[in-house]
């Protein structure tokens, strides 16, 4: 059986194509200022990808 991480990514491909760029992102030999700047692009992307609509903030 499949981890529920693994579950989540089979039905939010995009979102699992994100989490493994950032993962390589981390192992690659960038300048900590380029790093930081694609790991935010890539966090602004995420969150895109995996906004429901159906969330809102606690109270």
């Amino acid at each position: 059986m499949p981890s529920r991480s693994r579950c989540h990514d089979l039905l939010r491909p995009a979102a699992a194509r994100i989490n493994a760029r950032i993962r390589q992102l981390i192992d690659e030999e960038h300048d900590q200022e380029h790093r930081a700047a694609e790991y935010g692009r890539l966090l602004l992307q995420w969150a895109d990808v995996t906004r429901t609509g159906d969330l809102y903030p606690a109270v």
